[in-house]
């Protein structure tokens, strides 16, 4: 299965969920990041059950700080 990363490709074996992906990517317990599945963000509480699908988009935003 291919997924799209932040416009990467992401060649998947299996159906993976959000959390699985972030995971592989050691995202998982990096704090301060926020991800959206085909422009739509999905709440944190959700990424554990968020199931990805074929040619889903997937944009990982990470927090900055600065003035």
């Amino acid at each position: 299965m291919t997924v799209f990363v932040n416009d990467q490709v992401q060649d998947l074996k299996t159906q993976f969920t959000l959390i699985a992906l972030l995971s592989q990517l050691a995202l998982d317990e990096q704090k301060g990041i926020a991800v959206a599945v085909n422009n739509h963000v999905v709440p944190k509480k959700n990424w554990s059950s968020h199931l990805l699908s074929e040619q889903d988009k997937v944009t990982i935003l990470r927090a900055s700080q600065g003035g």
